[in-house]
């Protein structure tokens, strides 16, 4: 029994999928999630931020993930993404990510 431990937002978690994102474009590799994480429009706007092009979801999560995608400029979820990114404290990162989804 292991689901206590889930916590997509810990710091930790966010620092290897931006890691992941990286080598992704520093060796022209596409890379794409899906799971939990990129299957939750919370997520949504960060994982963009970070860089992430590529979500596979669920389809009774898609047109709002889509949507949010859509609305999304990346521009501007780049700079609160790094924020985010270089927090520590897990109930601060939530109340960034509260905060990045308006």
């Amino acid at each position: 029994q292991v689901n206590y431990l889930y916590d997509p937002l810990h710091p930790s978690v966010l620092k290897l999928v931006d890691l992941t994102l990286r080598a992704g474009r520093h060796a022209k590799i596409p890379v794409a999630m899906c799971g939990e994480m990129a299957g939750d429009p919370r997520y949504t706007r960060l994982l963009l931020g970070l860089g992430l092009q590529e979500f596979s979801t669920h389809p009774s999560n898609l047109l709002e993930i889509k949507q949010i995608v859509n609305r999304s400029r990346i521009s501007e979820l780049e700079k609160p993404a790094r924020k985010i990114l270089n927090t520590t404290v897990p109930t601060r990162i939530t109340s960034l990510v509260d905060t990045l989804n308006g």
